[in-house]
């Protein structure tokens, strides 16, 4: 009886330690344009309580520093796509894509500050 109840008590644990993990790497990014398959880059938790906001290798204090290192990244990818000849799409749909990414942000901000 002692061992099943030990058993069970890890194994709530674990489940409960593998939650928190799989929360903290949410995307914090909620736009989901991607002209020709170019998507914002994800932002997560870094795991740093100081710059707990990563995107791709850099790390920032605020969410909304994050939200726009997000958008420009994906605006730079979708802007070297259509500067390269290949794409179906125009730089100026790119920069329309990011300013709709960059107001998902700004709506995303104001919806957590209510929260």
């Amino acid at each position: 009886m002692k061992f099943s109840s030990t058993l069970l008590i890890l194994s709530v644990s674990a489940l409960s330690s593998a939650r928190i993990l799989r929360v903290r790497q949410a995307n914090a990014q909620s736009f989901t344009g991607a002209l020709g398959g170019i998507a914002a880059t994800p932002i997560l938790d870094s795991g740093n309580e100081d710059r707990p906001f990563q995107v791709k290798a850099d790390t920032f204090v605020n969410l909304a520093a994050a939200l726009q290192r997000s958008c420009d990244q994906q605006f730079n990818g979708c802007a070297n796509a259509a500067n390269g000849g290949d794409a179906a799409f125009s730089t100026q749909e790119c920069q329309a894509q990011k300013d709709d990414c960059s107001a998902a942000g700004a709506a995303a901000r104001r919806y957590r500050l209510r929260i």
